[in-house]
C-alpha cells in the first residue's frame, strides 16, 4: 500500500471517529430538546444540514480558489464544484458534467507569466471556508439556548454544517500527499521557492497536453527537489519516446548527481530508469556488466521491494536478463497490476509501452517462462 493511501486511512477514520462522537455526544440528546416529535424528522433535518456543509465548502474552496488566482496572476481554465464543470471556449462559458481531483471540486489554472505567485490560490479557499465556519460557530452560540423553538434548531442545524465544512478544511489543508489533491499539500510544497516555479511549468506543461499540442518544450531544471525531480523526469519520457537515449541519460545523471537533495525513493528510481535505457540502447552485455558494476544485492533488494512501474521494470530486467532467476521474476511481475493501476493517468501509456517493451526481452531470453500474460493491455476507455 503507498504512503499517501495509508496517510488517506488513516485521516478517513479520525474523519469518521469525529463524525460518530459528533452524533451521539451532540446531536443525539439534542433530539429531546428540539421541536421535531418524529426521529425520521429530525434526520432529514440533520441530513439536510450535512447536504449544505457538502455545497458551502465545495462552493467556497472553489471560489477562494478562483480569487486567489486572479490575486496570483493567472488564468481560469475551468472550474469543476461537485461534477459541475464550467469552462470557456471560444470566448464563451459552456458547462458539462466532468470528473475532477481535489476533495469536492478543481479549478484549473494557467500561469500569466513567470512573475505569477499559487499561494494565494492554495490559500484564499482554506480562508474563506474558516471565515464561514467561524460565523456559523457564531450563529450557534447566539441560539443554543433557544430550547424547543426554531432558534434553537436553527442553531444546531448552524453547527452541523460547521462541523461538515470543518472536516472538509481539516482534509484540505493536511500537509501530506492524500488520495485526492489538497491544498495543504502543494502550500507545503511550493513553500520551497524552486517549487513555485516548477508549479507553474507543470500547469503550462499540463494545460499544453490537454490541448493536444505534440514536441512540447519543458524547462529543464538543474537546481533539484522531488517536484523539479518529477517535472524534469517528463523530459525523460519524451526523450524516450524520441528514443533519444544519451539525452534521457543526462537528465537522469542530473537527479543522481543531486541526490543529497531528493528523496532516496526519486534517486533509486532515476536509477531504475537508467538501467532500462542500459538494455534498450546498449548491447546486452554492455548492460550487463552496467547492472553488474552498479547494483549490488541490497540495492537490487531496494529495487524489488519499491512498488512502482520504474522499479518494477528495472527489476524485470535485472531478475530476467542479468539474474537468470524465474521466481525473482515472478515477484517482481505479481505487483505489475497495482502499480499500474497507482500510475498518474498522464504516463499510463508511456509506462505500459516501457514496461511491455522490458517483459518482450526477458520473453525472448526465455519463452519457456510463460510470461506472455503478463503484459499489460491498453485500458478501455470509457
Amino acid at each position: 500500500m503507498k504512503k499517501e493511501d495509508v496517510t488517506g486511512l488513516l485521516l478517513y477514520l479520525v474523519i469518521f471517529a469525529v463524525a460518530i462522537v459528533y452524533g451521539l455526544v451532540v446531536l443525539q440528546p439534542y433530539f429531546a430538546k428540539s421541536t421535531f416529535q418524529l426521529g425520521i424528522i429530525y434526520a432529514l433535518f440533520i441530513l439536510g444540514a450535512i447536504v449544505v456543509g457538502i455545497l458551502t465548502s465545495a462552493i467556497l474552496l472553489e471560489l477562494g480558489h478562483i480569487l486567489g488566482a486572479k490575486i496570483g496572476g493567472y488564468n481560469i481554465l475551468s472550474v469543476n464544484i461537485l461534477h459541475f464543470l464550467f469552462y470557456k471556449e471560444e470566448g464563451k462559458t459552456k458547462f458539462r458534467f466532468s470528473n475532477f481531483d481535489g476533495l469536492t471540486g478543481e479549478t484549473k489554472i494557467m500561469p500569466k507569466s513567470e512573475k505569477s505567485k499559487p499561494k494565494a490560490y492554495l490559500l484564499m479557499g482554506t480562508l474563506f471556508l474558516a471565515l464561514w465556519i467561524t460565523g456559523a460557530v457564531i450563529i450557534f452560540y447566539i441560539n443554543k439556548d433557544y430550547v424547543k423553538t426554531t432558534r434553537s434548531d436553527m442553531a444546531y442545524f448552524f453547527l452541523t454544517v460547521a462541523v461538515v465544512c470543518g472536516i472538509a478544511l481539516f482534509y484540505n489543508i493536511f500537509p501530506a500527499k492524500l488520495d485526492a489533491l489538497n491544498d495543504g499539500y502543494r502550500l507545503a510544497m511550493v513553500s520551497n521557492p524552486k517549487n513555485s516555479e516548477a508549479f507553474n511549468e507543470l500547469l503550462r506543461v499540463e494545460y499544453e497536453i490537454g490541448q493536444g499540442k505534440e514536441d512540447i518544450e519543458i524547462k529543464t531544471f538543474t537546481d533539484l527537489t522531488n517536484f523539479t525531480a518529477d517535472l524534469n523526469m517528463n523530459k525523460v519520457y519524451i526523450a524516450l519516446d524520441k528514443k533519444e537515449y544519451d539525452e534521457a541519460d543526462k537528465l537522469l545523471d542530473l537527479v543522481l548527481a543531486n541526490k543529497e537533495n531528493v528523496s532516496h525513493r526519486v534517486y533509486l528510481r532515476a536509477l531504475s530508469m537508467k538501467v532500462y535505457i542500459s538494455f534498450v540502447s546498449k548491447e546486452r552485455e554492455e548492460a550487463i556488466n552496467y547492472v553488474n558494476d552498479n547494483f549490488n544485492i541490497e540495492l537490487r533488494k531496494e529495487i524489488c521491494d519499491d512498488s512502482n512501474l520504474i522499479s518494477i521494470r528495472a527489476y524485470v530486467l535485472i531478475s530476467g536478463l542479468v539474474d537468470n532467476s524465474k521466481s525473482e521474476c515472478y515477484l517482481a511481475l505479481g505487483k505489475v497490476y497495482k502499480a499500474y493501476k497507482h500510475t498518474p493517468k498522464n504516463r499510463k501509456e508511456q509506462e505500459r509501452n516501457l514496461y511491455n517493451t522490458a517483459i518482450d526481452m526477458v520473453i525472448e531470453a526465455h519463452p519457456k517462462w510463460e510470461l506472455e500474460n503478463y503484459k499489460l493491455e491498453e485500458e478501455t476507455k470509457k
